[in-house]
């Protein structure tokens, strides 16, 4: 099981916090993004692969460098984290309570229901690569994807 909870979370998914008062509005935070990560946020915003990006603020390390950057709301973590889980090899994903949570292919058969207790909630969706095209669906008349 795997969880994104707040910002520090996601950076092992290559999305990596830096600051909140590079926003004007203090709205935004300012991330850098590893290749891996630049590619589950333009997947979460349906984004081509060539969609430019800021310039990277920090370099990073030789094995995973910064290749941009971006402003993100805070209330973009949910749909960051439901990608960064799913593309990171969870099977499916809840929301609970703001908190994101990833089931993996190893996890017992009542992980979910573990999860609902801690949290006190309910699972009001799941979350799974099940469209037609994986995480898009292809249009009927067209065939597109994209």
């Amino acid at each position: 099981m795997k969880t994104v909870s707040g910002w520090k979370d996601l950076e092992p998914y290559g999305i990596l916090p830096l600051t909140g008062e590079a926003c004007g509005l203090m709205y935004r935070i300012l991330c850098d993004v590893t290749g891996p990560g630049a590619a589950v946020f333009r997947k979460c915003f349906g984004l081509a692969r060539a969609s430019a990006l800021g310039e990277a603020w920090n370099r990073g390390t030789a094995e995973t460098p910064h290749v941009g950057s971006v402003m993100l709301s805070r209330e973009s973590l949910v749909p960051l984290g439901i990608f960064a889980l799913l593309e990171n090899g969870c099977r499916e994903v809840y929301v609970l309570n703001g908190n994101v949570i990833g089931l993996e292919a190893d996890d017992p058969p009542d992980a979910l229901n573990t999860m609902c207790r801690v949290y006190q909630a309910e699972c009001s969706r799941r979350f799974s690569y099940g469209g037609t095209a994986g995480d898009r669906n292809v249009h009927r008349m067209s065939g597109r994807t994209e």
